[in-house]
């Protein structure tokens, strides 16, 4: 190999690894720690009563049910008023 190729493909992989640290350090590619997804099921205990803290595991071995959120109270829709 001539020293130009050399050159050559060592720019290239320089270029592929500062692009690529370049991507993986964006917040969209990786949330901060504690800031994931909204979660939309939540542990509906036998007595009726809603458990939060709750993983889906621990949920059902308790004989509870995984429920799905009711997303007319969890998001409430934008005032019917008139606008002027």
């Amino acid at each position: 190999m001539t020293s130009k190729n050399l050159f050559c493909i060592a720019f290239a992989a320089a270029s592929l690894a500062c692009g690529t640290l370049a991507v993986a350090a964006t917040s969209a590619s990786s949330p901060a720690k504690g800031m994931g997804t909204h979660q939309t099921h939540h542990c509906k205990q036998a007595d009726g009563t809603m458990d939060m803290n709750k993983t889906k595991k621990a949920c059902l071995a308790d004989k509870g049910t995984w429920a799905k959120d009711d997303t007319s109270t969890a998001a409430p829709a934008a005032s019917a008023a008139p606008k002027k």
